[in-house]
């Protein structure tokens, strides 16, 4: 969660109210967040990720007025019409396709602003962005642009301009090559084309979502800026946009729409208006466990900054355009409770007494645990996510019914793993520097495709043998008094004639044996290697 600095004298100020660093301390909190100490004149709190309005201390002092000052009156957003259009190239549709944008005028930039507007950029950036590469977002100053303003996507070597940071011209290839920014964002965007954001004289203001240039770079002599935000979502790049020009308005600036100019469409952004979320006052009640009338309901929504209305036993809520959290009305609930005061609810005894306990898997687990500490083992975890490769070409294995990933980042993180021999086989690949004997359990879920826990053990040494993984199967038969029979076995896994498999009143729990040599080479290990694998919730149900 993100780590905001909030300095003391600017959160009084947008405030408007004179209390002590304490009394903020004391109730910022309350809003969902956490003390991190103090820092000179900053106060640090670590904020709950649902709401990025609070990433600034616009945000945060927007709120504590609401809440704490005696006056009445909710901010109003709007955006003045400007002559400001933005078009939007075909060229950026399979690359970064969504794009809005507004102008904001009459700021008078200061140190203090100015850092706190880069800094609430960039917990943006890391949070609802996703590390830029579903949102970005580029801030420019307004006397150097000349609109209007052009979104496309270009080769390489098509264009040159100056980046921050630099003070010579470079490719959009030698930017992604030699910037740091384009070295840690470049993956985002691939090999090209890259977009690009140029204006009327076809200059570069920005290389979403790697970099601007330095000709609109931000001063303390800014007065008006252009805001960018691109990415992959509307929702999210529109959001916000919404979050920093109201807590530039919350400044003192005016907020200018822009006019995107898409596929033959035209539309103005930013939307400021607020969105109808309509919550039963009995369902209030309910959540809450208190009983309170319309008429309190509606004092205390708006003093979350709601804009409500009662209509007999529903309220009519209009939510503020930087509430990017409220997707239901359990949220506008929530709000109420803050508002109420958790303090205020009082405590009361459980309506039921019952006593806490381990469940049978969970005791099953533990014992496990501790028969295979016994017999010189370690326990390890390994991931629960696991790839197509490792489960069923590098174990021979035939591809079988799994539970796959919708997007996975790798190649070989893109189902949910059936065992949990390839973790541990990865494991000791990734440990094959260290001495042997390496002897490895781990209890786990795996997926197949119904979740189940498993218990797999791996020994691997010079002389590990089908005598040793035998005589462990047999020891945890007894001691877990499962009542176990060996059995022919042929699984690819294993060689043939060295391993068994495990049953239960004739049903299959498990296998265990040596591992068959291809296996243990396409993990990059060069020892012979016994496991055991087992179903243990299966083998416990037949117990």
């Amino acid at each position: 969660m993100p780590v905001i600095d909030i300095q003391y004298d600017e959160l009084k100020q947008l405030s408007g109210l004179e209390k002590d660093k304490e009394w903020f301390i004391e109730r910022i909190p309350m809003t969902g967040a956490s003390f991190e100490g103090i820092e000179g004149k900053a106060l640090r709190f670590e904020f709950f990720p649902n709401r990025p309005d609070h990433y600034s201390v616009e945000g945060i002092a927007r709120t504590m007025k609401s809440l704490y000052s005696e006056s009445t009156a909710l901010p109003e957003y709007g955006a003045s019409p400007g002559q400001y259009a933005l078009s939007v190239d075909e060229t950026t549709k399979d690359i970064r396709p969504v794009i809005v944008g507004a102008v904001i005028k009459n700021l008078e930039f200061s140190q203090g602003m100015l850092k706190s507007l880069i800094d609430l950029q960039e917990k943006l950036h890391l949070t609802i962005g996703r590390k830029r590469r579903k949102v970005a977002i580029g801030i420019h100053d307004m006397s150097a642009i000349t609109f209007p303003l052009k979104y496309a996507s270009y080769a390489g070597a098509a264009y040159s301009f100056s980046p921050l940071g630099f003070d010579r011209e470079m490719t959009l290839s030698q930017i992604i090559a030699e910037h740091d920014k384009g070295q840690e964002y470049g993956w985002i965007v691939g090999g090209g084309p890259y977009p690009l954001i140029t204006d009327a004289a076809g200059r570069v203001l920005s290389m979403p979502p790697i970099i601007n240039g330095n000709m609109t770079q931000l001063t303390d002599r800014t007065r008006d800026v252009f805001i960018d935000v691109t990415g992959t979502s509307e929702e999210a790049c529109s959001g916000v946009l919404n979050i920093i020009s109201t807590a530039l308005a919350d400044r003192g600036g005016s907020i200018c729409d822009v006019t995107i100019e898409s596929g033959g469409r035209k539309r103005k952004t930013p939307d400021l208006n607020r969105r109808a979320v309509d919550v039963s006052l009995r369902s209030m009640n309910e959540m809450l466990g208190v009983s309170i009338d319309g008429n309190l309901a509606i004092r205390l929504l708006r003093r979350m900054g709601h804009f409500c209305e009662l209509k007999g036993e529903k309220i009519e809520v209009r939510v503020q355009p930087f509430r990017m959290d409220i997707m239901h009305p359990v949220d506008i609930i929530e709000d109420a409770a803050i508002s109420y005061g958790y303090d205020n609810f009082g405590v009361s005894p459980p309506a039921s007494q019952t006593v806490g306990g381990l469940t049978r898997m969970t005791s099953a687990s533990e014992l496990v645990s501790e028969i295979m500490i016994g017999y010189g083992y370690s326990q390890v975890i390994t991931f629960m996510i696991s790839g197509t490769h490792s489960e069923f070409d590098r174990m021979l294995r035939p591809e079988s019914e799994s539970v796959g990933i919708l997007n996975p980042v790798l190649e070989e993180s893109n189902i949910l793993r059936l065992s949990l021999l390839p973790g541990m086989l990865l494991l000791l690949e990734a440990n094959k520097h260290n001495e042997l004997p390496q002897r490895i359990f781990e209890i786990g879920d795996v997926h197949r495709p119904v979740r189940t826990r498993y218990f797999a053990a791996v020994s691997i040494h010079p002389k590990a043998t089908f005598a040793e993984i035998k005589s462990l199967a047999d020891a945890i038969g007894r001691d877990l008094k499962l009542g176990l029979k060996m059995g022919e076995s042929r699984d690819a896994r294993f060689i043939e004639g060295r391993q068994m498999s495990i049953s239960r009143d004739g049903e299959a729990v498990g296998i265990f044996g040596e591992l068959h040599p291809e296996v243990i080479t396409n993990f990059n290990l060069y020892n012979p290697i016994v496991a055991l694998e087992m179903d243990l919730d299966k083998a416990l149900r037949l117990r």
